[in-house]
């Protein structure tokens, strides 16, 4: 299945379920026939957690090992999901250097368990969002080149894309609007100003700024400025 059938296709996806079928053949026609797909930070959009391994067909062995062992806090694959701009492959992760051992051991036992040529594919959502697709093959063999890499990542995105699409509730997002005076006094708090400096930035007294903030910590139902901070930045709401 090739880039533009599997956009077609999946763009009449009914279910994940669906999705996820043809998403698993698109993949297998450049080798990969093993897929984790993970949500790497909570995805406020669709009402859904952080999880690892949302929707897989890795082997059920080695899943359960994985999870037992706790290597989704170690995992070199799943940290790089956060760092790297695009599709990376697995062996480009090998430096002893720059690995615990645990990491090293991670990656040599998802070798052992049948999944060669792994890739990673990282993908940014709105709102912040972070999620990451793992692909390896069972039987090895795959051409790791870039052109194999680049239909990889646009696959991925694809996917990702139709399964918000399928996921997210239009009726259900939260409506969140910040005045302007919040977003400029946030803003300066996110740089770092202290509340008599963001006073004395917009003229405003400190006992004014801190009205402001507990209208803002409301509105974003966060207990803390840092946490309202994260969320508005997150959300969009305010840009560095």
């Amino acid at each position: 299945m090739g880039i533009e059938e599997f956009i077609e296709a999946s763009n009449k996806a009914t279910s994940v379920d669906e999705l996820f079928a043809l998403y698993k053949k698109a993949m297998s026609d450049l080798g990969f026939d093993r897929l984790i797909f993970s949500l790497m930070t909570d995805h406020l959009m669709i009402g859904k957690r952080s999880g690892h391994g949302i929707i897989l067909n890795y082997p059920e062995d080695w899943m359960e090992f994985y999870m037992e062992r706790h290597f989704e806090v170690t995992d070199p694959v799943r940290h790089k999901m956060y760092t790297s701009p695009g599709v990376f492959t697995w062996r480009s992760l090998v430096i002893p250097e720059r690995l615990t051992k645990t990491q090293l051991q991670t990656l040599q036992l998802g070798t052992d368990a049948g999944l060669h040529d792994g890739i990673g594919v990282p993908l940014r959502g709105p709102r912040g969002a972070i999620a990451g697709i793992g692909a390896a093959s069972s039987a090895g063999g795959v051409v790791l080149d870039k052109n194999t890499l680049s239909r990889a990542q646009l696959l991925a995105q694809q996917f990702y894309t139709a399964f918000l699409g399928l996921e997210t509730k239009p009726e259900e997002l939260p409506y969140i609007v910040l005045s302007d005076r919040e977003q400029e006094i946030l803003k300066w708090c996110a740089t770092g100003k202290t509340r008599i400096e963001v006073g004395e930035i917009v003229c405003l007294s400190v006992h004014t700024i801190d009205f402001h903030l507990r209208s803002i910590m409301k509105k974003l139902d966060a207990n803390s400025l840092t946490l309202a901070t994260l969320k508005a930045l997150h959300m969009g709401l305010i840009q560095l």
